[in-house]
């Protein structure tokens, strides 16, 4: 029967392939995110500590991120937690070989391996002596490294390897974690934290991890690490802040998924709208064809077939056309997810490298069935329903199929099409919203500029760069070559490259009351060398910049942006006070100086397009004390930045090469700097699209019904028509009677969506910028847009039916 009619049945199946197709699709990601059980044994008692308190807003907030204080208190919390670990990635030059090579590093404490599981190939891992800080250096390697470098060789247990510049013995190869590799590529080498039992460090730089105790509950961990919080309070009384402060744990899976969440539900909803008006349009369609098998039914019945016989029939028929849709659409969605997720994997976790564990397991294929099943039964059973009711008498008398046939009569096919522009609306609204979203990211005031920007790490780890005079020389070498090179305008080098993240500490301003390690007034912490500003096209706006000259046996000096100025210095002058930074926080920073202010700079997004420019104090690299220069090479590497005349990626070969001469030393992960402003905004690009290709699909669907109504209304009344134009009608009158009935159902259909819009737009208001909820443009744009579609599906019948013959009609059967 379906082959009788490909034009109905191709058109279906399109239909319930797009919608059951995205429907999947969606479903495949949030199962990968939310769903799936996570590649770690016992998932749900491996928790990360972390710590609570409040934002300047007032609003509750809770950081993951950990101090050397925190993590040796939160070890002793042994009724509730084991393998309390902590760690940290970075990097490290293996320079045991005729060229250094840049590793993946992770700084570790001893328990790591038992809490994230990670296995012992062979040897061991660190024992408790070894993570002490002056312990002997030690080192496990990873698997491939161990294979890449070494040959698989297990003599290499008990042997020394130089990493950068220093004998580390190894004593373990270890497998891979896929827990770990939510925070970077599986580590080459690991190394242990050495972390000082007695420490009163309060700097956060690091993660900590543990295991809950077998019979200890989540609830449990998090009352108990609440009352913690008050010891800690008074065994820090200066770190802690108020009663606000505290500490919790949360789930590996929460901690990952807890702002991706919100997103996901979203883009389910959304896509759940594209199924429904897909259903009602299939529905339609089905009412259509219902309609001209009248007569067939009738037939059917007259000889013995029962009403509830055909409802099952024509359900039948519905959930055959249903099931082939959704072994479509189960293909369409998976290929064209991981199509997208290849280009854009939008930083959502667990989703693996360009989506590659994004796939088809027995979830995802029975929620394509499920869906397959319950949208057969939805949109065929109204259809069958009213198929199924005949009047034998009239039909089987009936000369024409074309009797109660106008708009009035189809109450139940009109009904659909104002559902399908409605839904319609609502998704063009959200997708409009997301546009605008995305185009005001693109043009806010970024603070830099980052056309011919290109950026390349450095790790400057080793015993020649933990002098901080040692480590700017070589900075300084490097930097002199590279702008020696033609095509280069400025070069310069950093810690923390702008929207890539960086490091926040306190500061007090000499002759004003200090105000602690727990007060809200802290500032973005940036060392940078000369040429930072002109890299970045940074504006001055009053003092100086840094030069050449500010060095170790120059006056310390530092930069402060204008947030910084206008928010601590509200009455005053910044250019007339010194400050000191990081005072108390940890012990690398008690030989930082007290330094004047010189200059004040343009505010810069560097957290992220969409958060506001934070306070930020910038402080010459060569100024650093020595111990705070070792230890800051060691937590991260350095970036080297060039502003080039043209495309940069050509001269990275040369910028390397002198760079290598310079430090002897490799450079990784080259990038430019519109890249990192596109990976910034990559959630919000991928939200973007899809709602866009979930919008445009509504539209077109919807267009489609309409067209597919007014379509069917021609052909069923074409006598009637006929009869109109042998009295007297115009081919304009009857081409806008046409018109005026189709744009009534979509007018209709758009002030329903419209309500519906305005209601539903504050669930996306949280993942909006620069746009509010309800934008008067985007409420006023997509009801004209959807009008003009609407216009276009209804003027193509509605100018067929200004030319009907009325001989040709009046004779038509």
């Amino acid at each position: 029967m379906f082959l009788k009619s490909p034009g109905f049945t191709v058109t279906a199946v399109a239909a319930l392939a797009l919608g059951i197709g995205a429907v999947t699709a969606i479903f495949s990601i949030v199962d990968t995110v939310l769903l799936r059980p996570l590649p770690v044994a016992d998932a749900d008692r491996l928790v990360v500590l972390m710590t609570t308190g409040v934002d300047d807003s007032g609003a509750s907030e809770s950081e993951p991120v950990a101090s050397p204080a925190k993590f040796e208190f939160w070890r002793t919390q042994s009724s509730v937690l084991q393998y309390v670990s902590a760690f940290t990635t970075t990097v490290m030059n293996y320079t045991g070989g005729e060229v250094a090579e840049q590793l993946h590093a992770m700084q570790a404490s001893a328990d790591v391996f038992q809490c994230w599981e990670i296995p012992i190939i062979w040897g061991r891992g660190f024992t408790q002596e070894e993570d002490l800080p002056d312990a002997p250096r030690v080192v496990v390697i990873g698997k491939e490294l161990w294979a890449r470098r070494f040959a698989s060789d297990p003599q290499i247990l008990g042997k020394a390897i130089s990493l950068s510049g220093e004998a580390h013995t190894v004593v373990g190869i270890a497998g891979s974690s896929p827990g770990l590799r939510e925070f970077g590529p599986p580590p080459d080498v690991y190394v242990p934290f050495r972390c000082d039992p007695n420490t009163t460090d309060q700097g956060n730089f690091f993660l900590t991890a543990a295991r809950l105790k077998p019979g200890v509950t989540l609830e449990q961990a998090k009352a108990r690490m609440q009352v913690a919080s008050g010891e800690f309070r008074a065994k820090f009384p200066d770190a802690s802040g108020d009663a606000k402060f505290g500490f919790t744990v949360e789930t590996f899976r929460e901690m990952l998924v807890g702002d991706i969440r919100p997103l996901l539900w979203v883009l389910l909803g959304a896509v759940g709208l594209v199924l429904l008006i897909a259903c009602a349009n299939v529905a339609n369609l089905l009412l259509v064809r219902a309609t001209g098998r009248r007569r067939e039914i009738a037939i059917r019945t007259a000889i013995g077939a029962g009403r509830a016989r055909m409802v099952r029939q024509l359900l039948t028929e519905s959930l055959l056309l249903s099931l082939a849709g959704g072994a479509l659409g189960l293909l369409l969605g998976f290929t064209g997810i991981r199509a997208l997720l290849a280009v854009n994997t939008a930083g959502l976790p667990m989703v693996g490298d360009n989506g590659t564990s994004v796939g088809i397991d027995w979830r995802v294929a029975a929620f394509a069935l499920i869906v397959s099943l319950v949208t057969g039964i939805v949109f065929g059973l109204f259809p069958a329903l009213q198929g199924s009711r005949v009047d034998l008498n009239s039909v089987l008398k009936e000369s024409s199929g074309r009797s109660g046939t106008g708009l009035r009569q189809n109450k139940a096919r009109a009904a659909l099409v104002i559902s399908e522009v409605g839904l319609a609306v609502v998704l063009l609204v959200g997708s409009a919203l997301l546009i605008r979203t995305f185009v005001a990211m693109y043009r806010v005031e970024r603070g830099f500029e980052t056309k011919n920007v290109v950026t390349m790490q450095m790790s400057l780890t080793g015993p020649k760069f933990l002098k901080s005079t040692d480590a700017e020389n070589a900075i300084r070498d490097g930097i002199e070559r590279v702008r020696a090179l033609v095509g280069v305008i400025a070069a310069t080098a950093t810690c923390c490259v702008p929207l890539q993240g960086g490091y926040d500490l306190n500061f007090d301003v000499i002759g004003r009351p200090p105000v602690g390690l727990s007060s809200n007034q802290d500032a973005g912490w940036v060392p940078i060398s000369p040429g930072f500003f002109d890299v970045f096209k940074i504006p001055l706006r009053r003092g100086r910049t840094f030069t050449d000259k500010d060095d170790n046996k120059s006056q310390p000096v530092v930069v402060i942006n204008e947030t910084m100025a206008k928010k601590y210095w509200k009455d005053g002058d910044p250019l007339k006070d010194r400050i000191v930074l990081g005072r108390g926080v940890m012990k690398e920073l008690n030989d930082e100086p007290e330094r004047q202010i010189v200059g004040i700079m343009g505010d810069v997004r560097d957290q992220g397009l969409d958060n506001e420019p934070r306070p930020t104090a910038y402080v010459p690299q060569a100024q650093l004390p020595d111990v705070l220069n070792a230890w800051l090479v060691r937590q991260a590497p350095m970036a080297w930045v060039v502003r080039t005349q043209t495309e940069p990626h050509s001269l990275v070969p040369a910028i390397q090469e002198q760079l290598r001469q310079a430090t002897g030393l490799p450079v990784a992960n080259v990038g430019s700097m519109d890249e990192i402003v596109s990976l910034s905004t990559g959630r919000q690009r991928f939200s973007m699209l899809l709602m866009t290709v979930f919008g445009s699909a509504a539209l077109l669907l919807a267009a489609i019904g309409i067209y597919g109504l007014m379509a069917y209304t021609v052909e069923q009344r074409t006598q009637e028509i006929g009869i109109r134009m042998a009295l007297g009608a115009e081919a304009s009158q009857v081409r806008n009677m046409m018109v005026r009935q189709g744009m009534a159902l979509a007018l209709a259909g758009v002030v329903v969506g419209i309500g519906a819009a305005w209601a539903l737009s504050r669930i996306i208001e949280s993942f909006l910028f620069g746009v509010k909820a309800r934008d008067p443009l985007v409420f006023v744009a997509v009801p004209l847009v959807l009008s003009a579609v609407s216009l276009f599906a209804v003027w193509l019948p509605a100018s067929r039916a200004s030319r009907v013959n009325p001989l040709d009609s009046l004779r038509y059967e």
